[in-house]
């Protein structure tokens, strides 16, 4: 009790980690959204969960010729997406499970809409594609319009160069609970995120 009182002890400064590199994995199993596919990294590696991250790159295409949508197409992801692309979601260290998911996208939406602040959608929300919905209705057309909707479908079909071309970015703490609750690294042990 008496250390804890002590307000005039030197403050001890760690600067042992000075720098993050980020790293680039493709899965080695099951490259299209169609086949489960596995990330695994190996065990010499310093890792850090609740700073990693998962990157979705694709397009969006009208039909199986890649034919692009247009500006006037009424057409968009909804909020989250990129989640709702999944059933499952496993993270594990050298075999044993931490943590699984079930149903990802409404998980994390019913989670997003407790955690998130309202301004987090214009912030950095919008990389993962997180813009609620203003109201029931989801149309960019008429006199009832959707503000969120058209941000969202600007962000996919208007704005990218070529239309319809989108790249994610969702950190690992806004999918697993130990990642926002664990802040440590990890080191020694194979990573493997199932998806």
């Amino acid at each position: 009790m008496n250390n804890m009182l002590n307000i005039t002890e030197k403050p001890e400064i760690n600067e042992s980690i000075s720098e993050y590199e980020f790293h680039s994995y493709e899965p080695t199993t099951g490259t299209d959204l169609n086949r489960p596919g596995e990330i695994r990294l190996s065990k010499d590696l310093f890792t850090h969960p609740s700073e990693s991250y998962l990157v979705f790159d694709g397009k969006l295409v009208k039909n199986a010729d890649d034919a692009a949508y247009v500006n006037a197409d009424i057409i968009t992801l909804t909020n989250n997406a990129i989640m709702h692309l999944f059933s499952n979601i496993k993270y594990q260290l050298s075999g044993q499970e931490i943590e699984s998911l079930f149903h990802p996208g409404q998980a994390t939406t019913m989670l997003g809409l407790l955690k998130f602040p309202d301004d987090f959608q214009t912030s950095t929300g919008l990389n993962q594609l997180w813009y609620k919905y203003s109201d029931t209705d989801a149309s960019i057309a008429g006199n009832n319009q959707n503000d969120r909707f058209k941000i969202r479908h600007g962000y996919i079909i208007q704005k990218p160069d070529p239309k319809g071309t989108f790249s994610f970015r969702v950190p690992l703490k806004h999918v697993f609970g130990f990642c926002d609750d664990y802040v440590k690294v990890v080191y020694g042990l194979n990573i493997n995120s199932l998806l």
